[in-house]
């Protein structure tokens, strides 16, 4: 698995193109598409094998060939090239979104409750069917055959509720006919659907690994942040050698995205893949050069490969201006990715934002019975995630304030160097997350908390109170606040929280350093309110909505709701005067709130900070007279890594000063210790 280390620059050419006119794929050219991908000057190009029609481009035994390639093996043809120009071959499978498997074999179909299994054009099958499942590994072991360095399986998620025959077996009887995450049984229903994933991608690359134990193997992991329809766990990232997946939610979800894939990879580099058009609906909508750039620049600067997605036109060609445009942004990385390459740096922080997959459900749903969930067919877009949008504002508030973080998970062990941990709303953490939790704040950390935070274990046991309630020093009432509720602050005042049930709590001996208002009538009630617009404070209460709690030579902050998820100024004004206090590694600059700044330690010892200039309209404008801090260790050297200067050691009490008299997009600092 060596190339992973070597290839900082991927690319990936779609290619879902169905036989049903002649011309299509007539003009595939493996030689042009092998220069195509050498004008990119990328090192590493993932090609397809096997794309969502289920049409191969290889002679298959067992599936269906792409029929106007008429026997020729263009997948073989292109790995071969690909070798020869000296670019390392990664070959694509798709599994589960499989049209020709699904409709050749009605069979081995996934099925929601009410019989569908398909959505559109997507067909899908189940990996709970054992004849899908002895599919999919003869037709990985035809791809096995060829001499590509990694695989790359796609779609490893649930694109249903799947209540098939072979799901109903296997769960012990039908799932539960409500949705109601207060439901231990609907709780283990849905532990059910992530397990088995997890469980079919660790049999696929275990297949893979048994058959070519030299390469690598990566599942499709952009369902982290989707929640709990699509069914993904941790347990595919424990499948896969490094985090890889493709995302569409700008640049804030990029920023965050690309810390969750280096908090779940393995093996480094992580790979976050940008789509050469503005989404996967468009074939000709081009981002913009510079967009290109910043998205690679964003990626670099979080220590991860960065991937480009293009897609082929329907006859087979390429366009040539796309791959000049790609080469344009390749070669002004250059400085950048050299740097990235050499010193393999992973990202360094003081400040830990949790992430927990097993809390990302929709308690909105509570109640709604499962015939008539309707999530619809995209398993690209931003579902209704609460938890995972307020660790993406919080992410946003600590980029703003520049204070680095790193992202942790339920399989990071190592939390050594951090002085605080955010935990957004964690609803199910197991005995084993919270242990680690209180012994990070017994030995001195901070812990700051909201909302529902271990609630209940992952499988939906409940005690009636948090599982933490002793690091936290509250107890949880039983009831929960209306849709719209307050916090009250000395310092700010009431503070809004909009569209959450939040959970009441009682101080039980911790400090109180804020409480909850509430409307004085039910929100949205038709007939009794105060305003009629809105659902304004009405009535003080004397439950906790701040409070701080001393644990061994610790402390932890307790917030009783989702405020944080809140983008705007004044639920904003609240986190950074929360985080000031209480969080650690704030770096002081004149930055602007848009360029994030990253710290990243190399293999070697060394220090990087990199610093991108991402503006909601690019291109990005110019900042000049640039000063930001930086405590570290006695400094020796520092290199300018855009022209690899050395410029002089300047301390100011007792931190580096880093100063540029302009920055455009990115600019990276090596620090070399004494």
């Amino acid at each position: 698995m060596d190339w992973i280390k070597k290839c900082y620059s991927r690319l990936l050419i779609d290619n879902h193109i169905t036989d049903l006119q002649p011309k299509f794929m007539s003009k595939f050219d493996p030689e042009q598409y092998v220069a195509m991908v050498r004008r990119s000057g990328v090192k590493s190009a993932m090609v397809y094998s096997c794309d969502h029609n289920g049409n191969c481009y290889y002679p298959t035994r067992v599936g269906h060939m792409h029929a106007n390639l008429h026997g020729r093996d263009i997948f073989g043809e292109t790995v071969r090239l690909l070798r020869e120009a000296g670019i390392v071959p990664v070959a694509y499978y798709t599994t589960i979104f499989h049209n020709n498997a699904a409709k050749s074999h009605p069979e081995w179909r996934a099925r929601d409750i009410n019989g569908v299994d398909h959505h559109g054009r997507y067909h899908y099958c189940c990996p709970n069917q054992p004849g899908f499942l002895a599919f999919t590994m003869e037709q990985l072991a035809e791809v096995a055959a060829y001499p590509v360095d990694g695989f790359f399986v796609d779609m490893t998620f649930w694109p249903l509720v799947c209540q098939c025959p072979a799901c109903v077996e296997k769960f012990g009887g039908p799932a539960p006919e409500t949705i109601d995450w207060n439901n231990p049984e609907w709780v283990r229903f849905q532990r059910f659907r992530e397990r088995t994933m997890a469980e079919f991608g660790q049999r696929l690359t275990d297949h893979l690994k048994s058959l070519r134990p030299e390469c690598s193997v990566v599942h499709q992991f952009s369902p982290v942040l989707h929640g709990w329809y699509l069914g993904q766990s941790s347990g595919i990232a424990a499948a896969s050698d490094y985090g890889s997946g493709d995302f569409y939610g700008g640049r804030a979800q990029h920023r965050l995205g690309a810390k969750l894939l280096d908090a779940y990879t393995a093996h480094p580099p992580f790979e976050f893949m940008t789509s050469r058009c503005v989404n996967l609906n468009d074939h000709t909508s081009t981002r913009s050069e510079e967009e290109l750039f910043l998205h690679a620049a964003t990626t670099l600067a979080n220590g991860g490969a960065y991937f480009f997605i293009d897609a082929i036109n329907p006859d087979g060609t390429l366009e040539a201006r796309t791959y000049q445009r790609l080469g344009n942004v390749t070669r002004r990385l250059e400085p950048f990715t050299r740097c990235i390459e050499t010193l393999r740096p992973r990202l360094e922080a003081r400040c830990g934002l949790y992430f927990s997959m097993n809390s990302c459900v929709n308690a909105a749903l509570d109640g709604v019975p499962l015939k008539e969930l309707t999530e619809g067919s995209s398993n690209m877009g931003i579902r209704c995630n609460p938890l995972a949008d307020e660790v993406s504002a919080t992410g946003e508030l600590l980029t703003r304030m520049k204070i680095p973080y790193r992202i942790l998970t339920d399989r990071t062990e190592d939390w050594s160097g951090l002085d605080t941990v955010i935990v957004n709303n964690a609803r199910y953490l197991s005995p084993e997350e919270c242990a680690r939790m209180r012994e990070f704040v017994r030995r001195g950390g901070t812990l700051i908390a909201t909302g529902m935070t271990s609630l209940q274990e992952p499988e939906g046991k409940c005690s009636g109170n948090f599982l933490l309630a002793d690091l936290f020093g509250v107890d949880f009432t039983g009831e929960f606040t209306d849709t719209v509720s307050y916090l009250k602050t000395p310092e700010e005042g009431l503070t809004a929280c909009l569209n959450d049930r939040c959970p009441l709590v009682r101080g039980r001996d911790a400090e109180l350093l804020g409480t909850v208002t509430v409307p004085d009538y039910p929100a949205n009630d038709p007939e009794l309110y105060a305003s009629i617009h809105s659902n304004p404070p009405g009535i003080d209460t004397d439950y906790a909505g701040l409070t701080l709690h001393r644990y061994g030579d610790g402390q932890s902050v307790y917030l009783y709701s989702t405020l944080l998820r809140h983008r705007n100024a004044s639920q904003r004004a609240v986190g950074e005067r929360l985080f000031r206090r209480f969080v650690s590694g704030e770096l002081r600059s004149n930055l602007p709130p848009s360029t994030e700044v990253t710290l990243l330690r190399s293999e070697n010892g060394s220090l990087v900070v990199a610093l991108v200039n991402d503006q909601e309209e690019p291109p990005s404008v110019p900042l000049f007279h640039v000063e930001i801090e930086i405590p570290c260790a006695p400094v020796k050297s520092v290199r300018r890594v855009s022209d690899g200067r050395q410029v002089p050691v300047t301390m100011r009490d007792g931190k580096l000063l880093l100063t540029l008299e302009r920055l455009d997009e990115v600019e990276m600092f090596e620090i070399i210790h004494q």
